[in-house]
């Protein structure tokens, strides 16, 4: 498993920019963002020196589109850093079939995130919370660490409802698959969730290269309504987190069309908030 991260000695913290912020647009047909300038203006734009991106767009790429789009990225200085899967696998399911479709499909995320240039690859898995579901996802997993292990790649859980919903089921996969290649991929939204945000991001974190700073809904004051960013940050900089926090936008025009195709500037907006409202915290530039 990804070990531990040391809780002294914090050093600075590498902010990217999550692709699925402008998933909607990336995918649109009606001129949305362009998936070959996405680094360009992550980087000139926002001022990001990395990427995390979805598997959803970059359905139907094949191994020459992947090279054009890790291309495009190293040109801009803005390399793809991690890949994460938007299907959720039924690896904790009794039905061998599906479990099976599941790790091929794994399979083929790990190799994509290898040929991207990337250094983790993230899913989801499906099972219930359950001590027989565990052991098959542990079973499971076991293979697609080492797999990953091949390739120098990460492989991350993202937490989801069921087997990995809560840190303590989460921190007890990551152990019992060990290796030196399996982490988490800690989000601030399922964070507060929880209903302590702080301490299941203290849990989570020591266990994740990459940890999605999501935001959903800001007022007109600039302040986000649902949830605490700025205590979210907190607590990443109170555990010395030291690896990438990914920004990511959820609201409004990052998950429905917007009104005017091609017109982003809502999802700018609330990307820019969102940096603005975690990014004194974790460089330790608050007033």
């Amino acid at each position: 498993m990804i070990a531990p991260r040391s809780l002294d000695c914090p050093s600075p913290m590498l902010l990217i920019l999550s692709a699925s912020s402008f998933r909607k647009s990336i995918n649109s047909k009606r001129g949305g963002v362009d998936l070959l300038d996405l680094p360009r203006m992550a980087h000139e734009e926002f001022g990001f020196r990395g990427l995390l991106i979805p598997t959803d767009v970059l359905v139907g790429a094949d191994m020459e589109r992947l090279d054009r789009v890790r291309e495009s990225a190293d040109k801009s200085a803005c390399p793809y850093l991690f890949l994460v899967e938007t299907d959720v696998h039924p690896i904790g399911h009794p039905n061998e079939d599906r479990a099976l479709a599941s790790k091929q499909r794994i399979e083929r995320v790990l190799t994509a995130a290898s040929r991207l240039g990337c250094s983790s690859a993230g899913i989801s898995i499906a099972g219930a919370d359950t001590d027989a579901a565990m052991a098959l996802a542990v079973e499971r997993l076991k293979p697609l660490a080492s797999r990953a292990e091949q390739l120098d790649l990460n492989l991350l859980i993202r937490p989801s409802p069921g087997l990995t919903e809560t840190p303590e089921r989460m921190s007890d996969l990551i152990k019992l698959v060990g290796g030196f290649r399996l982490g988490s991929l800690p989000d601030f939204e399922a964070a507060a969730g929880s209903g302590d945000a702080h301490d299941y991001l203290r849990r989570l974190a020591p266990y994740a290269p990459v940890v999605l700073a999501s935001s959903t809904e800001f007022n007109a004051e600039g302040l986000h309504t649902p949830y605490d960013l700025q205590s979210c940050a907190q607590a990443l900089v109170s555990i010395g987190f030291d690896g990438a926090v990914a920004v990511e936008y959820r609201g409004e025009g990052a998950n429905t069309s917007g009104a005017t195709p091609g017109d982003d500037s809502g999802i700018s907006e609330g990307i820019m908030m969102t940096r603005l409202a975690i990014e004194p915290t974790l460089l330790g530039t608050e007033e």
